[in-house]
């Protein structure tokens, strides 16, 4: 099949990254794929440099309109079998080229529906969703696509993930030496704060404790900064800055536990990644953390904020538990969240789309 994908994105986060995977992964079992992105946006280099025909489309102020129109007239130029956009926000512009071209429309929701109407997210003939915590909130919102709703999660490549190496912090001045590693990875808008704020009742019981909050954000960095100085914690925090993919593996397995205090999840790639490397997670039962973790085998997922501290200071008193843990984190990664499982799921359901359209 050729595949039109498209993501109009300014920047690049988990559903990029996504969007990369499947489509490299499409490829080399024999599809065809074409990428639209937004001129100018963070996407289009790499995806370029990465082998893939991108067709990059002018989409600022007047432009918006007029690119639709681009957007259909090279659409009919490649032929395509199937369009596929990741974004709600790209359905109008999907659905036009779909209609004029005659060909399915798919979306794939990789986070919750902010604001946005029935007849908007009805446009596309199926809808994946990342995870039933996504797809519950669509359909209860939207009851009218419920027919066309499928849980695909995410999948990762494993394979730089095989064989971590989990000394990756002794080499850090700032953090060599303590004792649990928290490590907490994501774009700075995932509730890092509250995480400092039960620093002191956590170090209360495991006074060794060290917070690591990996990724970059130089202002709201400042921001979190200042919150640990009033929480008296600020020598329990450490910013590595972010970490190259190449290297993240081994700083994952070198933590003794990847933690989030987010609730609204939609997928998260660094908890398949963290699961794939032996480093357990503990968060909250909220989210798609319940689809994600398996509790007391691969994690611990509290319900309060009570709950959250005293089970991973109970944790830290059990080593065999942990070590168990680890085993079972690795297993269930690599049996649910391969690649391979994802796009088998994605190949399956195009050929599905091709038949009942």
């Amino acid at each position: 099949m050729r595949i039109a994908m498209i993501n109009y994105s300014r920047g690049w986060g988990g559903a990029e990254q996504v969007l990369m995977l499947l489509s490299l992964a499409l490829q080399a079992q024999g599809h065809e794929i074409v990428i639209f992105l937004r001129q100018g946006a963070a996407t289009v280099e790499p995806l370029r440099k990465a082998g893939f025909t991108v067709i990059a489309i002018n989409r600022d102020g007047a432009k918006k309109v007029s690119s639709i129109f681009k957007l259909i007239r090279e659409v009919r130029r490649v032929g395509v079998d199937l369009i596929h956009v990741h974004r709600n926000h790209d359905l109008l512009a999907g659905k036009a080229a779909s209609l004029a071209t005659g060909v399915p429309l798919l979306l794939t929701q990789h986070c919750l529906l902010g604001s946005s109407s029935s007849w908007m997210i009805n446009l596309a003939d199926k809808i994946v969703v990342v995870s039933h915590f996504i797809g519950s909130d669509l359909t209860a919102r939207f009851p009218v696509v419920s027919g066309k709703v499928e849980v695909i999660h995410n999948g990762v490549d494993l394979t730089p993930f095989a064989h971590p190496q989990p000394g990756y912090w002794d080499r850090v001045p700032a953090v060599a030496g303590y004792r649990p590693l928290l490590g907490v990875i994501g774009y700075f808008y995932k509730n890092q704060e509250e995480l400092i704020e039960l620093l002191p009742r956590i170090r209360e019981k495991l006074p060794m404790a060290k917070l690591i909050i990996i990724g970059r954000d130089d202002a709201k960095q400042k921001l979190l900064e200042q919150l640990a100085h009033e929480c008296g914690v600020a020598d329990a925090v450490h910013f590595p800055g972010k970490i190259p993919h190449s290297e993240i593996g081994d700083a994952m397995a070198g933590l003794d536990f990847n933690v989030s205090a987010f609730r609204r999840e939609g997928c998260a790639l660094n908890v398949i990644e963290s699961l794939a490397v032996g480093t357990p997670f503990v968060g909250y039962r909220a989210g798609s953390y319940p689809e994600l973790v398996q509790d007391n085998i691969t994690g611990i997922l509290a319900q309060s904020k009570t709950e959250f501290v005293t089970r991973l200071v109970n944790l830290m008193g059990c080593p065999d538990i942990i070590a168990d843990m680890r085993i079972e984190s690795r297993k269930d990664a690599f049996s649910r969240f391969s690649l391979g499982t994802m796009v088998g799921h994605y190949d399956l359901l195009y050929r599905q789309i091709g038949k009942q359209i």
